[in-house]
């Protein structure tokens, strides 16, 4: 007989009641939008008072009343919409990159001002106000993406020209370019790094294929395009801690942070950890009553949106949904990276949680950056063509949709846990089922290893070294950390037919708590899955 489920212990968090908290979401407009609205008032002022009262010709009043509202939106949005953001260019910059975009759709506003006044008889002012409409979304995205270019909305620190990350007093990083994935960790003091990022001219001549290829402790990857392409070098020192690991990106790496981040860095960040003692496991994570439930699936299975629900309707803390630290004494230590959204993601967290202008470029935004447009990725990188380049301006100019969890659902953040139970999240016919340390181990290093299947990472892989351990030794190293860190977890498989692993999860993990707790009483079967989700 199965045991039912314990009632929920007290919330250890207090957390505003969910009708509160969506009332905030709806009281709350796109800042952007606010500022776009009063500049649709001051631009529409402007327009009737130099056509009315000066006497100006109505196409040459839109021009006029396009610069005057194009200056109150500047200030407007550099003193209030963006302020928090660091970017790479100075305010005068921004202004005439500003001011040259609003500029640039007269050239659509302008005739569509005239087809509609002239020829259908319609008032300028509303031909005016219909023509501003249409060229909101594309000045939004330039505005977010370039002028006051930023991600996770969280501001970064810098000395002395770089910048410094202590990721849990284990590992050090110093950046000559921000590194947004990185937000959480970045700190104001100088670092010893154990990883140090730099910026080089790099690219050498054309040539016909990619070539990775090593001349001592140092390993080169190169494109086709020589100087335009993508191109960077990682140096190895040999010896137990003689120097930092040294990772030189050429211009167009330092530009696209989230290439640089999450192709090369990261990758190197995995097995500086190894060598540290600690694994960094591709996996979700949350801080419940009895400790860290780990969630692992391969790329794009759901654990984004697995960890949005549970945190929605349990008080529990966030951890991770996309990486994490794993210690072998079982403590996972959390890696708050910013989430990337997908319009599945967005749907399950079943409120209003961004704001109109955002949700519509998210629409966009998701598209580039999803599963199908990884897999055409995967598929180019398996051609002879320069795909870290082809990564680098499709990042730059769509970057992907990243936010913070908590603009998204109302929670705590936690730094650590004891891990108490270790999923493995998949899609099919119903099953739940223990499983062995060995499979558990198998799958959680090949879901790892699933994560960083994009070009360069298996190119450069082979000839890592951190610390004299080579490659073959990192990962043996890296699946005994593991090992040890999951031996006293409760490990179990879960298997859906759709994405229902929120509902499941909680109820299972009461009844195998509640177990451990009846020391006196045997072990119940587990309820079937089709019954927990039911």
């Amino acid at each position: 007989m199965t045991t039912p489920p314990a009632e929920a212990p007290p919330e250890r968090h207090h957390r505003r009641p969910r009708v509160q908290r969506l009332l905030g979401v709806l009281l709350s407009p796109s800042k952007f939008a606010v500022v776009g609205i009063l500049g649709i008032v001051v631009n529409q002022v402007v327009l009737f008072v130099a056509t009315e009262f000066l006497g100006i010709f109505y196409l040459v009043s839109v021009v006029i009343a396009s610069q005057v509202s194009t200056l109150n939106n500047f200030v407007l949005t550099e003193a209030w919409v963006f302020h928090f953001r660091e970017s790479r260019h100075g305010i005068v910059f921004r202004y005439v990159v500003f001011n040259a975009l609003n500029t640039a759709t007269l050239l659509v506003r302008l005739p569509v001002v005239y087809l509609l006044t002239d020829r259908f008889g319609v008032n300028y002012l509303i031909s005016n106000l219909f023509a501003i409409g249409i060229t909101f979304g594309v000045r939004y995205f330039v505005a977010d993406n370039w002028i006051w270019a930023g991600r996770d909305q969280r501001d970064q620190v810098a000395r002395s020209g770089r910048y410094n990350y202590d990721v849990h007093g284990i590992i050090k990083i110093r950046s000559v370019v921000n590194l947004p994935e990185l937000a959480a960790f970045n700190v104001d003091r100088d670092v010893t790094p154990d990883l140090d990022v730099r910026r080089k001219a790099l690219g050498g001549r054309l040539r016909a294929h990619v070539r990775t290829w090593r001349e001592g402790d140092v390993v080169h990857y190169r494109e086709h395009l020589g100087p335009l392409s993508a191109a960077f070098d990682v140096t190895f020192p040999g010896g137990p801690h003689s120097a930092p690991v040294l990772l030189d990106a050429n211009w167009l790496l330092c530009w696209s942070h989230h290439v640089l981040y999450t192709n090369m860095v990261e990758p190197l960040l995995r097995f500086i950890l190894v060598a540290r003692g600690h694994a960094l496991l591709h996996c979700a994570a949350v801080d419940a009553e009895h400790g860290a439930i780990v969630m692992s699936a391969q790329t794009d299975t759901g654990k984004t949106s697995a960890v949005l629900r549970l945190l929605m309707h349990h008080s529990w803390g966030f951890l991770s949904d996309d990486m994490a630290i794993v210690a072998p004494d079982g403590t996972i230590r959390s890696y708050p990276k910013p989430m990337t959204l997908s319009s599945h993601t967005m749907s399950s967290v079943n409120e209003r949680a961004l704001p109109f202008a955002d949700r519509v470029m998210l629409a966009v935004r998701s598209r580039v950056h999803s599963k199908q447009g990884r897999s055409i990725g995967h598929s180019l990188g398996r051609a002879n063509v320069p795909i870290v380049t082809i990564n680098a301006w499709v990042q730059l100019l769509v970057p992907p949709p990243k936010y913070h969890v908590t603009s998204l659902v109302d929670c705590e953040m936690s730094d650590s846990a004891p891990i108490d139970s270790v999923i493995l999240m998949e899609r099919g016919e119903p099953v739940c089922e223990e499983t062995s340390v060995a499979d558990t181990l198998d799958e959680l290093l090949a879901n790892t290893e699933d994560a960083y299947t994009f070009p360069p990472f298996h190119s450069f892989a082979p000839e890592i070294s951190v610390d004299g351990l080579d490659h073959d030794t990192l990962r043996a190293r890296e699946r005994a950390i593991l090992s040890s860190a999951i031996e006293h977890a409760w490990r179990i498989r879960l298997r859906v037919t759709g994405h229902g692993w929120s509902d499941a999860i909680p109820s299972l993990v009461a009844q195998h708590n509640i177990a451990l707790a009846a020391v006196a009483e045997p072990v119940p079967e587990l309820a079937p899955v089709a019954e927990v989700v039911g």
